[in-house]
């Protein structure tokens, strides 16, 4: 029996939005393989609801919705116009990966079946990554956490409604963020972020199945005092190729995610300039603006354009990622935010790519046999001396689910109760 499926995402293309995205286009064309009808959907803030061509068998829309003018807009939007989609689509599931840019009702007012996979913290939390403005992490939110880490920024900065992380996927709507400042809630006030906890809430509760790519992402939405996702493995987006045996030359590190800060390649430029090590570092990856940080990934790449030995390459097409990953030898992830369950880190095992992460997320999950860091800088430094002494090496390449049989457990598992 064909299932009508609806991904729900936070911009389009989904290929532009990181790992999540490359995710959720995969797993879309594949459903569409088995003759399921598919759509991604998006939101369209200030316009009309209106078709995206995709290909592959997969329908695009992007649903309009109101520009938003108050913070609380972020989880308060009125949620009619997603109901007309859904009554003109008739999907018969919703499957969920991520409501920036959405209102937090949207689950809720969706009537058939719901699926909601937490690919980070950007529901319970209004910065997405558990990471407070000044970079440390928090242990969760509250009414006192969320007043105090997010009054100050909203008010001293235009792009105030990063805090939904939807501006960098909607640049169109940043002139309403300057007007929304003087409406956003005066430090000290709770009010505000107590409602959207409680929205939170309300959205994840009235799921009909939530899932979480980690361990440990699930153990702390429950510690939080969220609802415990049932843990899910997600997939190898690509077949792996062959390990084959690296060549002569120093040890060749890799960087390979989005350059913001609180995935940390300014750690590893810190390290590099310190220890000037006998060995290369690669850093690739899409660079939008981070909330707080302008000119981060310039000031980085101007600092690594000074280093012989560091070589920057930017964003970098899906598809060339296997070939990167197999002309490296180590990669480092030293992320300041929990991380959940990193594509990149799947990929780089799959290569036999030696892992160098942080203690702290989802990401030694993925690389049982990884060189944990913490926040000091001795950690990172003593990693990086124990991995850049040669010769060069893979280890054993580690399996992972196919995007095929990744489809069939959804049939079969969280989907497959419903009757279409």
């Amino acid at each position: 029996m064909k299932k009508r499926i609806a991904h729900v995402l936070h911009g389009a293309p989904a290929q532009s939005m990181g790992g999540t995205g490359l995710y959720v286009q995969a797993l879309a064309n594949e459903l569409a393989n088995k003759g399921h009808p598919v759509a991604i959907v998006s939101p369209n803030p200030g316009h009309d609801t209106e078709g995206v061509p995709l290909g592959g068998g997969v329908e695009g829309w992007k649903v309009g919705l109101p520009v938003l003018e108050r913070w609380s807009d972020t989880w308060n939007q009125t949620t009619e116009t997603w109901k007309r989609w859904c009554d003109d689509w008739k999907p018969d599931i919703i499957h969920v990966h991520h409501l920036s840019g959405w209102p937090l009702g949207l689950i809720q007012a969706s009537t058939c079946h719901t699926v909601v996979t937490l690919h980070d913290y950007a529901i319970p939390c209004a910065r997405g990554q558990l990471v407070k403005a000044n970079l440390s992490r928090c242990e969760g939110p509250s009414a006192t956490n969320c007043t105090a880490c997010l009054a100050p920024a909203l008010r001293t900065n235009s792009l105030t409604l990063m805090a939904s992380r939807v501006l960098s996927h909607f640049p169109r709507i940043r002139k309403q963020a300057a007007n929304a400042v003087a409406r956003l809630p005066a430090p000290g006030s709770k009010s505000t972020v107590e409602q959207r906890l409680l929205a939170a809430k309300q959205a994840l509760q009235s799921a009909d199945v939530l899932l979480s790519p980690s361990y440990d992402l699930a153990a702390r939405m429950e510690a939080m005092g969220f609802r415990k996702p049932t843990h899910t493995e997600l997939p190898l987006l690509h077949p792996a190729p062959p390990l084959t045996e690296p060549g002569q030359g120093p040890i060749r590190f890799l960087f390979a995610s989005t350059i913001i800060p609180t995935k940390g390649p300014d750690r590893i430029v810190d390290a590099w300039e310190k220890l000037q090590p006998n060995a290369t570092l690669t850093i690739a990856g899409h660079a939008p603006e981070y909330d707080g940080f302008p000119g981060y990934s310039n000031t980085l790449q101007e600092r690594a354009a000074a280093i012989p030995s560091v070589r920057w390459i930017g964003a970098i097409a899906p598809e060339k990622v296997p070939e990167l990953m197999d002309d490296h030898d180590v990669i480092i992830l030293p992320s300041r935010w929990p991380e959940n369950s990193p594509l990149v880190i799947r990929e780089a095992t799959a290569h036999g790519l030696q892992v160098i992460t942080h203690e702290n997320g989802g990401t030694s999950e993925l690389a049982p046999s990884a060189t944990l860091i913490n926040d000091t800088d001795e950690s990172l430094y003593s990693a990086i001396k124990l991995h850049a002494s040669p010769p060069r090496k893979r280890v054993q390449g580690r399996k992972w689910p196919s995007i095929e049989e990744h489809a069939e457990a959804l049939l079969t598992g969280p989907y497959g109760s419903v009757q279409a």
